[in-house]
């Protein structure tokens, strides 16, 4: 499976996943605030050197619903410096 992976610009912490198949049932509505969907990337399974999520829990919930939405908390590049930096 090809996975499709898309950004919801109103929630960047958000990430839509999705394979060709279901790519045109998608949409910004799968996102907690809506926005719209910025396209990050396409990627082929990695099996368990995958990191960012579980792929056999995506292919289930892309069969079922069409989509996999994943949060992502570090995903913030200019994260606050912690309260004892200068």
């Amino acid at each position: 499976m090809t996975f499709l992976v898309y950004r919801c610009t109103a929630d960047p912490d958000y990430f839509i996943i999705t394979d060709p198949a279901h790519k045109d049932k998608v949409s910004a509505d799968a996102c907690p605030s809506k926005g719209e969907l910025e396209e990050v990337g396409e990627f082929p399974e990695m099996g368990k050197e995958r990191v960012a999520f579980n792929e056999a829990i995506a292919k289930d919930a892309i069969k079922n619903q069409g989509f996999y939405r994943i949060e992502s908390k570090t995903f913030d590049p200019v994260a606050q410096a912690p309260g004892t930096m200068p």
